[in-house]
């Protein structure tokens, strides 16, 4: 089973788990079984389904982890689909979140944790998220997903550093949950953005931009009265500010920007340029990974940049890939230790070959050709099933 782009949706493909675009209840919109056409892609889309499950013989055995249980997933969606109408809702008569909702998307983050704490690294599905209701709804629980995740390599094997200046490795699932929680809420505020600001296809003006750098403040305003913890509201706050002092509201720089606001700033961007949106399509992983490590050591914590690609590969398992030399494959192996030079999976002349390819000069989010250092390994002779196409 692999995860592919709804954009890249071949005739005959097997749907491997049933399509849900609603809150969790919600019937499917196509159900494991179907075989697909090119004519699904357009009402995937339509629907704001960005990737599908599919069977298939490049996908057969691989080893990939689902970040949270379907239990868990339908908490989050509730729960934070819950607090983004009472937001509006707060906003429009001028009073606070409810502490209610809150509590709520607390109890959420603690939930998301237990799950995170089991979960491998680099062995992750970021992609899969397309039920949520809207951009904000689903980047917040992305964001969340990873940033929890570096947060919990970085204090596994760091530790943390408390208000004495002490390096300490206790308490990690508390302050996972505070974390959690803020990166949950961190983009409370754009709720208080116009639409055609928050949405708009083309650069902002400088108008626009003071608009749009609002949001943080609004966003602590909003919960002023919800009794949260300050390292909770530091990321409603900071997550736009960078160590460089080239970000926002404050200019904030060097270690100005608290911990929490340096994790959740990576998870932010990451998110943001893997994620399609009505003005641009999705980047791929590649692009994601590499806009994070151009800014290590300016605009985003080199130690919190280096945790992050132990986690997140440019190339991850499960996903297609474009070769250099043109060929399309599957990711079916990466070794965090050289997550350029992924193994992939290849369907030629009704045989599958396994073979690792160098893409650190070349594939995809760069135009530039390269050659691939390919090393083959054992073919693995498969009849392609009925109707799918090689």
């Amino acid at each position: 089973m692999r995860l592919i782009s709804s954009r890249s949706i071949r005739d005959g493909v097997e749907l491997a788990r049933d399509v849900v675009a609603g809150p969790p209840g919600t019937a499917p919109l196509l159900r494991a079984g179907v075989r697909l056409s090119e004519r699904y892609v357009g009402l995937l889309t339509r629907s704001g389904i960005g990737s599908v499950w599919i069977e298939d013989e490049l996908g057969a055995d691989l080893e990939i982890a689902e970040p949270l249980t379907a239990e868990t997933r339908g908490k989050v969606h509730r729960a934070t689909g819950e607090a983004l109408r009472e937001a509006s809702a707060a906003l429009r008569s001028g009073s606070g979140m409810p502490n209610a909702v809150v509590d709520s998307l607390a109890g959420v983050a603690e939930a998301m944790v237990g799950d995170l704490l089991d979960v491998p690294d680099a062995a992750l599905v970021l992609e899969d998220l397309h039920s949520f209701d809207s951009y904000t709804h689903r980047h917040s629980v992305q964001v969340t997903v990873l940033g929890l995740l570096i947060a919990r390599r970085i204090w596994s094997q760091d530790g943390w550093t408390d208000f004495r200046g002490n390096r300490r490795r206790d308490r990690l699932e508390g302050r996972l949950r505070k974390l959690g929680l803020g990166l949950l809420i961190h983009d409370v505020g754009k709720l208080a953005v116009p639409p055609e600001v928050l949405n708009k296809p083309g650069v902002l003006t400088p108008e626009e931009m003071a608009v749009m750098r609002t949001h943080p403040d609004a966003g602590v305003e909003l919960l002023r009265g919800a009794g949260l913890s300050p390292l909770v509201l530091s990321v409603v706050r900071d997550h736009h500010e960078r160590p460089d002092g080239s970000g926002y509201p404050r200019g904030f720089e060097g270690r100005l920007v608290q911990e929490f606001p340096r994790i959740a700033a990576v998870a932010d961007v990451y998110d943001a340029v893997t994620s399609e949106r009505v003005y641009k399509p999705a980047g791929s992983p590649a692009v994601g990974v590499r806009v994070i490590r151009e800014g290590a050591g300016g605009q985003f914590c080199e130690d919190v940049v280096r945790h992050f690609s132990a986690i997140v590969m440019p190339y991850p398992v499960g996903r297609e890939l474009a070769l250099p030399d043109g060929r399309t494959a599957v990711v079916s192996r990466v070794d965090p230790g050289s997550p350029d030079t992924p193994t992939v999976r290849l369907l030629e002349d009704g045989s599958i070959t396994e073979l690792v390819v160098d893409m650190s000069d070349g594939g995809e989010g760069n135009r530039t050709p390269t050659s691939a250092v390919q090393r083959p390994r054992a073919p693995i002779t498969t009849t392609p099933p009925e109707g799918v196409s090689a």
